[in-house]
């Protein structure tokens, strides 16, 4: 099973980074996981948040956030708009069902109705 994470929203804050103190370097983003298989495509609900100096190579945990990104955090946090979880079949799935159910059906007309086989 394949496992990609849809971007719902990144943004450069603003602010310093907490570690090496560039301006502009911060990149929060917001994520949400998505697994596929042949049969069926799942989206999670949970989001997935992470911030990361793009300067210094560091993620910035929440403990380390000063009251300004916490701000800049919840404005972002507000804004995005999250994919409803849930699970979508392809159309291998709905191929795999349907021939279930013809062979279901063959099966059942021959164990019921055997005079229609005999010559």
């Amino acid at each position: 099973m394949k496992t990609e994470y849809i971007i719902l929203k990144e943004a450069v804050l603003n602010n310093n980074c907490p570690e090496c103190y560039s301006k502009e370097s911060l990149l929060l983003s917001f994520k949400q996981r998505r697994q596929f298989s042949k049969f069926f495509s799942k989206t999670r609900g949970e989001i997935i948040e992470s911030m990361d100096c793009k300067k210094c190579e560091t993620t910035i945990f929440p403990g380390r956030w000063t009251d300004d990104i916490e701000r800049v955090y919840n404005y972002h946090k507000k804004t995005i708009n999250s994919i409803p979880s849930g699970i979508r079949f392809t159309r291998s799935f709905y191929l795999l069902i349907l021939i279930a159910i013809i062979l279901t059906a063959a099966l059942y007309i021959f164990l019921n109705h055997p005079e229609l086989f005999q010559q």
